[in-house]
């Protein structure tokens, strides 16, 4: 997805992140309202003041209940323990009330009823209150404890040097199906942005869960397919020197950044400008279904030439799966040549297994090419961290 943003004074450079500030889906807003018995009420003008000096009200007032529940609580996130054992009070009977304390007391019992289930608040109250409404809940208790809806970062996808007024995003929309749960699991950011996108092109068989979204805003003020949105300056750069070389690992939606990078590489190149060896890891399931930006690749190439390689790595299309770290120790030999000469070195992706082990196989690349412990390869690492040589821009 491109979000323009000419007629705004936003400016990024290559690297940075984009803020989505998204709305909640109606299909939750109504089932919240529901469980808490303000459907009829939804659209009822209310102050909200705070009462401690100090406290400030999280969003505009006089408000609405539907406005404050759509546009500013986060009302889809997976629901706390802490919370629920503060709702416990206001049950609508006895047995209820005992099921709900147990929950906030007991972590283990908490999160193997919760878990699985990715429940928010109001599928939680909705589960344990077999029907019941909760209609003694104070609406201020859902002010206090939860968290304002908060905006979504996705790193950009594109050159600020080849596309200056023009945001790229590169996303997958989230909706996955989990035992036991009737409906998918949806991420609320990219739901968002698809509606948006199917409204915008068009689309004559819409998701009927992004129809649910009010993507005009409160009182029309995104209407005409606008977003609120906001750059978050971030570290992750390519090398102020063109000629250095780079190396960077980014499987599936990781490959965002990589692609504003090889994009302006591939401009500096057509602009004269000697560029030094341009090595890209990219990884995702098989090439005829998640090859992101596929033929993009090969108009780089051709401006780069031997100095632009994508090693590709597809998981599930050999006997054995092959993932983007396998790839890396395979050219050992030429990534550590490239380290002796300064590259730096990029990874971008999730987090919890990818980059760990990245970063393990990095350090096993050095200690083998150089004849030294794994331990001092280790430490080899560390200090391309602390110089800044080695970049991370990752998930959990």
């Amino acid at each position: 997805m491109d979000i323009d943003v000419g007629g705004s004074n936003l400016a990024y450079q290559t690297g940075d992140h984009i803020a989505i500030w998204p709305t909640n889906p109606g299909e939750e807003v109504d089932r919240f309202l529901d469980v808490i018995s303000l459907t009829e009420k939804r659209n009822d003008v209310i102050s909200v003041k705070a009462l401690e000096p100090t406290a400030k009200v999280p969003f505009p007032a006089p408000t609405t209940y539907d406005a404050i529940i759509r546009y500013h609580l986060e009302v889809c996130a997976p629901v706390s323990r802490q919370f629920v054992s503060t709702l416990a009070a206001f049950s609508p009977n006895e047995e209820i009330k005992a099921e709900m304390t147990r929950l906030g007391n007991d972590k283990d019992y908490f999160h193997n009823k919760t878990g699985p289930q990715f429940y928010n608040i109001a599928r939680l109250l909705a589960t344990v209150g077999k029907g019941e409404k909760w209609s003694n809940i104070p609406f201020s208790a859902f002010i206090e404890g939860l968290n304002k809806l908060q905006p979504r970062y996705y790193s950009i996808s594109s050159s600020s040097l080849v596309e200056l007024k023009r945001i790229s995003i590169t996303a997958v929309v989230e909706s996955q199906m989990i035992p036991g749960r009737k409906d998918p699991f949806r991420g609320v950011t990219t739901n968002y942005l698809f509606a948006l996108k199917q409204k915008q092109h068009g689309d004559p068989n819409p998701e009927p869960f992004g129809q649910t979204y009010e993507i005009t805003g409160p009182r029309n003020k995104y209407d005409g397919i606008h977003v609120p949105v906001h750059v978050r300056h971030s570290n992750f750069k390519l090398p102020s020197d063109p000629g250095k070389p780079v190396i960077m690992i980014g499987p599936g939606t990781g490959v965002a950044p990589f692609r504003g990078f090889v994009q302006e590489r591939a401009r500096q190149a057509q602009d004269g400008a000697e560029v030094g060896r341009t090595l890209l890891f990219f990884g995702c399931r098989k090439s005829t279904e998640d090859f992101m930006y596929e033929s993009e690749w090969a108009e780089y190439k051709k401006a780069l030439g031997d100095k632009f390689e994508m090693i590709t790595a597809f998981s599930r299309e050999g006997k054995k799966k092959v993932y983007v770290q396998h790839r890396l120790k395979e050219r050992a030999e030429e990534v550590n040549e490239l380290l002796t000469q300064k590259a730096f070195f990029y990874v971008c992706g999730d987090a919890a297994n990818m980059a760990r082990e990245v970063n393990t196989v990095l350090a096993q690349i050095i200690a083998e090419g150089r004849g030294v412990s794994e331990q001092k390869g280790e430490e080899v690492v560390k200090h391309m961290r602390a110089a800044n040589q080695y970049q991370e821009d990752v998930w959990s």
